[in-house]
């Protein structure tokens, strides 16, 4: 296995990587292909803790095409963010990625093994989006947050839009953040979840902030 492994491979390491940084606490859950911007990012692996955490992986068989994009969507809801990269990336993403993301280097040990070497300490996100992290919820989620926080009254013939903007209106980041992590946590088999969820067009988990011309919240879209 050498360095320039593809995607599968790194992310093979990176279950281990990211599972090691949070020995500390045991409560710590990992996502994978986390939904972003409707579905239309995924984060390769999240970890969802005291803080929520990013990982997007470019192997040397990618391109850096979709790392602005990628960028605008980690950025937007996550605590902290980290490019694990090979080694030919790091150069040109450095330019693309701000500076509190992490920047984790993929080497190889004999050349067999993958290494990966965190060169760069994440660091806390400046500016997260309010309406972006609240739009992770579902609508039940939204609903059941807006009843405990005495917002819910008129809102539950209200579009899922329209609960993420009150959400967004009357907490900040930092708020909607803990509360939005408590709630994925509570899914427990959320692939399984969102399996099933797919028949409410309005449950979707997405971030809207850099929305596409296709409603983040129609019925076809993933």
């Amino acid at each position: 296995m050498k360095a320039d492994s593809k995607d599968a491979q790194i992310r093979t390491v990176l279950r281990g990587f990211v599972r090691s940084e949070h020995e500390s606490a045991p409560e710590a859950v990992f996502l994978e292909e986390f939904a972003l911007h409707g579905g239309m990012i995924r984060a390769d692996i999240a970890s969802l803790n005291g803080v929520s955490h990013g990982y997007e992986i470019k192997s040397a068989s990618d391109t850096l095409a979709r790392l602005p994009a990628q960028v605008c969507a980690y950025s937007a809801v996550f605590d902290k963010a980290t490019l694990v990269g090979a080694p030919c990336h790091i150069p040109s993403a450095r330019l693309i990625i701000p500076a509190w993301w992490g920047i984790v280097r993929v080497t190889s040990k004999a050349g067999t093994e993958l290494y990966l070497e965190r060169i760069r300490e994440s660091r806390f996100n400046p500016s997260p989006d309010a309406e972006s992290i609240a739009a992770l919820l579902w609508r039940p989620e939204a609903l059941t947050l807006l009843g405990t926080l005495g917002l819910d009254g008129g809102v539950r013939s209200k579009s899922m839009q329209f609960l993420v903007e009150r959400l967004a209106n009357e907490l900040d980041p930092k708020q909607l953040s803990t509360y939005v992590r408590q709630a994925i946590r509570a899914r427990g088999d959320w692939r399984a979840a969102a399996r099933l969820r797919r028949c409410d067009d309005t449950s979707l988990p997405s971030s809207n902030r850099w929305r596409s011309p296709r409603n983040p919240y129609a019925s076809n879209h993933r």
